[in-house]
């Protein structure tokens, strides 16, 4: 009995162990390949704004309001160099195989989830 309690403990360590070592080589969960959280910002920035330029205002009035409430929080984090943040979007919207429109789609839900799950943001166009 004392033999398999320990088993289980050494069991429970060794899985513990190597959970911690695999963390350090996830990866650093920042959005789109971005490296730092400026270029994370810009990016996220860009990619309300391209759905903004798409759009024209034309949009339903809870998608215009959340972009706009998406570049007010991204705009102020995304650092001196908010322009390398359309150079990434750019790279990734036109890569072959890419639908620009799929990828934004799914670019402001990421930016979106960052921005309420990270930075503990509320947009008020989710109420």
């Amino acid at each position: 009995m004392k033999a398999l309690g320990i088993g289980l403990a050494m069991v429970a360590v060794a899985l513990f162990a190597t959970v911690w070592w695999q963390g350090f080589a996830a990866p650093s969960g920042m959005l789109h390949g971005a490296t730092t959280a400026e270029a994370e910002a810009a990016y996220c920035l860009a990619v309300a704004e391209r759905i903004s330029e798409i759009t024209g205002g034309r949009g339903a009035a809870r998608l215009e309001l959340h972009l706009d409430e998406q570049v007010g929080f991204w705009r102020p984090r995304a650092g001196p160099r908010p322009g390398a943040g359309r150079v990434a979007l750019a790279r990734d919207s036109t890569a072959p195989g890419v639908n620009e429109g799929a990828h934004l789609h799914l670019a402001v839900q990421d930016c979106a989830l960052k921005a309420v799950s990270f930075y503990g943001h509320r947009f008020a166009s989710f109420q």
